[in-house]
Order: structure tokens, then C-alpha cells, then sequence
């Protein structure tokens, strides 16, 4: 067995499980569960480490054996291996599936995020000075009071 395959077939099994914290991460982001948010934190850190010693690991062994990093590919077609290739293949799409599934969650965060500034915003009345709806306490402000028309 190439030493490359039982790094790449770990590395793999890592992004699977992490890949499936993304996934109950999507559905506590949709649901804003913040408890179960902050529960898989804790969980995902441990296979983030793991994938960043797996790629530092992959960068020793390129290192070691005098290949670029962007010659790994290469150098595993070169190989004529085929299990290292298939897992090879395999893990770089699981990699691909990590990334897309993290990049989807910080766009679900961003969204978030900007909705609660937009309601923040329109609760404060930004934009129009001295006509707030709440005050800084959370208060109905005072100059927001609209008049009768009888006293205008």
C-alpha cells in the first residue's frame, strides 16, 4: 500500500463525518438553534484539527519526496496505483463536498445576520433621526409619538 493511501482514505473518513456536522449544522442554522449550534462547534473542532494535520502531513510526504505542492495530482497519476488514484479521486470529493456544504452555512449565516440588522435598523428607525420608534433601552421613544391632527 502507497503511504499517500491510508492518509488520503483517513483524511476522507474525517471530511464524511465532518461533512455530516455540516449538514445537522444547515438544519440548526435554519431552525436558529442556537444550543445545538454551539453543541456542534464542539464537535466539528475536532475534525478540523484532523484535517489540517492530514494536510500537513501531505505537504511532509511532497516535501520529503521532492514534489510540488501543486504537483501531488501528478505525481498520484504518475503513480500507476490505481487504489491510490480511486482514493485519491475520492477524497478530493469529499473535500469538494466539505467546502461547498461549509460555504452554503456562512452564506445561511450572512443572511442571518443581515435580516437581524434589518430588523434592528427598523426598530431603531435608522435613517431618520429624532423620529426613533425605540429608545436605546428598548422604550417607545417619545419624539416617535405621532399628534392628532386636531393639534397639528
Amino acid at each position: 500500500m502507497h503511504p499517500l493511501q491510508e492518509r488520503f482514505q483517513s483524511a476522507e473518513q474525517d471530511c464524511q463525518q465532518y461533512l455530516a456536522l455540516l449538514e445537522q449544522e444547515r438544519e440548526a442554522l435554519a431552525k436558529q438553534d442556537m444550543a445545538a449550534l454551539e453543541q456542534l462547534l464542539e464537535q466539528k473542532r475536532p475534525f478540523a484539527e484532523s484535517l489540517i494535520t492530514h494536510d500537513q502531513e501531505i505537504k511532509r510526504y511532497c516535501q520529503a519526496n521532492n514534489i510540488a505542492t501543486d504537483g501531488l495530482a501528478q505525481h498520484v497519476e504518475q503513480s500507476a496505483d490505481e487504489a491510490l488514484q480511486q482514493q485519491y479521486q475520492q477524497f478530493l470529493a469529499a473535500l469538494a463536498q466539505c467546502k461547498q456544504a461549509n460555504d452554503r452555512n456562512a452564506r445561511l449565516v450572512f443572511h442571518s445576520q443581515h435580516n437581524t440588522r434589518s430588523m434592528l435598523d427598523l426598530l431603531r428607525n435608522q435613517g431618520e433621526p429624532g423620529s426613533g420608534i425605540y429608545d436605546q433601552l428598548g422604550n417607545r421613544s417619545r419624539s416617535g409619538i405621532s399628534r392628532d391632527l386636531s393639534k397639528a
